[in-house]
């Protein structure tokens, strides 16, 4: 039977923007020494996944060449380090339409600014990871410390949840879906783009059971789609977790060591 486990990487494998530990790497080798091939899927770019998981780029009892890592969702997917596919957000939508959302979230940011005078701003706002739209009010040049004022600010005034609702007032969302990204940022992309974007594709078409572990995974959250998808579906299953610590006794569970 092959087997594999899928990880959402800030909340699950790491804490929010920070690396992967030791604990965390054992835990997985376990798993795979146990027959489990291991995919990470993010919303993060690429590169974002190499900078946490540099642990498993080191000389480590894993086999690195075996990891799935599926970036943006799984709209791009690398394997042995190399890029396998792509899939691009302004080819499918279109210049006329990227440029009406732009305008848009512009707008929103101006509201957020005006509507909050102490939120926190450290530039770089917008980051277009080709198939995902990366929305940060604060920006992502912000510190610990600007992430955490902003954190508190969004956990007592609920600011993502209201713009959530505003974007889908001004979008259809049958064609563009917008969810949380991490603590501080929203991801914008096309619909279907999704966590569950690669399953129909090889390899992962051909896996007879597969698990999930996000953070997430309630609605408005991007594990929330795969989440329910693998929840309810025969010989898969998909866990919410609160982070790396709950992850690792996930995976001692699976493989029975508890």
């Amino acid at each position: 039977m092959r087997k594999l486990f899928l990880f959402d990487m800030d909340g699950t494998l790491t804490p929010a923007r920070k690396k992967m530990n030791y604990k965390v790497l054992s835990a997985l080798e376990k798993l795979q020494k146990t027959g489990w091939d291991i995919g990470i899927i993010s919303g993060s770019d690429y590169e974002y996944i190499e900078q946490q998981c540099d642990l498993l780029f080191d000389l480590t009892p894993i086999d690195v060449t075996k990891i799935h890592f599926l970036p943006c969702n799984g709209t791009k997917y690398y394997k042995r380090f190399k890029k396998v596919w792509e899939y691009d957000m302004r080819s499918k939508l279109g210049s006329s339409f990227m440029t009406r959302l732009y305008k848009t979230l512009l707008g929103f940011q101006g509201n957020i600014v005006a509507m909050y005078l102490d939120i926190p701003l450290t530039g770089n706002f917008f980051q277009m990871r080709g198939s995902v739209l990366n929305w940060c009010p604060i920006g992502r040049n912000a510190m610990q410390s600007d992430r955490e004022k902003w954190i508190e600010l969004d956990s007592k005034n609920h600011i993502r949840e209201f713009f959530i609702s505003h974007f889908n007032e001004n979008f259809n969302p049958d064609e563009i879906t917008i969810k949380l990204g991490g603590e501080t940022s929203f991801d914008i992309y096309p619909k279907g783009w999704n966590k569950t974007f690669p399953l129909d594709k090889e390899p992962f078409s051909k896996y007879d059971k597969i698990y999930f572990a996000g953070d997430r995974c309630l609605a408005s959250g991007n594990d929330e789609e795969l989440y329910n998808l693998l929840k309810k579906s025969e010989n898969n299953d998909a866990f919410q977790v609160t982070g790396p610590e709950h992850t690792i006794q996930l995976i001692k569970q699976v493989i029975g060591e508890t």
